[in-house]
């Protein structure tokens, strides 16, 4: 009898974690928001410069435009230099979409020099490639696309972002002429991660994309899940999420994002808000 209770007590158990498990990754991690903040370059110099990125919101039916408040009110907290959007708005315009609401929101997010936003695969796809600059354009965004911007910082040295389109749907290509010989810092912008395989040694200190989600699922000591969640999203199985170091002067930021696609669930990937000071 003691047996068979305690097989009993270990069924309800296991029974109430998965339960937990899925209820977790369901209806609370995908509306929690971490901020992740790291130090690109170390250096001792008192003018620092804060770039807060956010990737892929993925806005549909479950996580809609009143769910971006608390994402508006975390960046703003961080008083950014600069915000940039890695693309990936709606995740299907088709399906869902609030523009007014939308753009709204995004009007309301504040940096002391500018944002700036370029194109993500899904912000092609289902109609969203009409709207999709408008959006941005009323939001304030500067939306690149195989093109650069330069900005004259106070200190007056000057920053460089060039914003490549997305390599899936879209067609990038470095823009012309090249600007880097007037600038101090040079910053790539590109949505597909893996994709910097062709644009590493161009002179960019720093690479910043999103697309991957971080797989969405990361459950500890079963890495082939997260493995497989990756793989879903094409141009995103080498760099996965994080801060990785390309070469001596070179770093790429893989923003793990904010919505959900596919299932509306994470699991050990929180919804992140990027920090970027140096």
């Amino acid at each position: 009898m003691k047996i068979k209770k305690i097989v009993f007590s270990l069924i309800i158990l296991i029974i109430c974690t998965v339960i937990g498990v899925f209820y977790y990754a369901f209806k609370v991690e995908p509306y929690r928001l971490v901020v992740n903040e790291h130090q690109v370059n170390n250096t001792n110099s008192k003018e620092n410069l804060k770039i807060v990125q956010l990737s892929d919101l993925r806005i549909k039916k479950d996580f809609n435009a009143d769910r971006l408040d608390k994402v508006i009110q975390k960046t703003n907290e961080q008083n950014p230099d600069f915000i940039i959007f890695s693309g990936d708005l709606y995740d299907n315009y088709s399906q869902y979409n609030e523009n007014e609401a939308v753009i709204s929101k995004l009007k309301s997010l504040k940096a002391k020099y500018g944002k700036i936003a370029i194109w993500g695969n899904r912000d092609y796809g289902g109609g969203s490639v009409r709207e999709y600059a408008n959006i941005m354009a009323g939001s304030d965004f500067s939306l690149l696309r195989n093109e650069n911007q330069v900005f004259t910082l106070d200190n007056g040295k000057k920053i460089l972002f060039t914003g490549l389109d997305e390599a899936l749907l879209g067609n990038p290509q470095f823009p012309s002429p090249n600007q880097m010989a007037e600038t101090s810092y040079d910053i790539l912008l590109t949505h597909e991660p893996d994709e910097v395989s062709q644009y590493q040694n161009k002179g960019y200190e720093l690479i910043l994309s999103g697309h991957s989600h971080g797989g969405q699922i990361n459950i500890p000591l079963i890495p082939q899940i997260q493995k497989k969640a990756t793989a879903l999203m094409s141009h995103a199985n080498n760099y996965t999420g994080g801060l990785y170091q390309l070469g001596a002067n070179e770093k790429l930021y893989v923003n793990t994002g904010i919505g959900t696609t596919h299932l509306s669930a994470r699991f050990g990937v929180a919804p992140e808000i990027a920090v970027l000071t140096f």
